[in-house]
């Protein structure tokens, strides 16, 4: 996967297990590494950012997806495409296996 481009849109309900010093920022700029699906919330899609380094914070590795817009460009475009396949996953899973979420 080629890194991406994102921006904060939603700061709030920091949780308890991630300090101030390691959360985002809403208007902040942030490069995402990883696509991950977050099992232990329901198979939300998750990031994980270059800038921060989460590896202390277990069970927290990803930050929720929802939280941030991709940052538009045309040589990005597979990066929408790419979310839009884990979401037709999920949903296809959530299906599939309701007792899972």
């Amino acid at each position: 996967m080629q890194p991406f481009r994102v921006i904060c849109i939603d700061s709030s309900d920091r949780p308890d297990g991630i300090p101030t010093s390691k959360w985002i920022t809403k208007g902040e700029e942030y490069t995402v590494i990883e696509i991950s699906k977050m099992r232990m919330q329901g198979n939300l899609l998750g990031f994980k950012l270059e800038e921060i380094n989460l590896d202390s914070c277990f069970p927290y590795q990803y930050f929720a997806a929802r939280r941030f817009g991709i940052i538009a460009s045309p040589e990005r475009e597979w990066a929408t495409e790419e979310l839009d396949r884990l979401m037709e996953e999920a949903e296809r899973e959530a299906v599939e296996f309701p007792e899972a979420v």
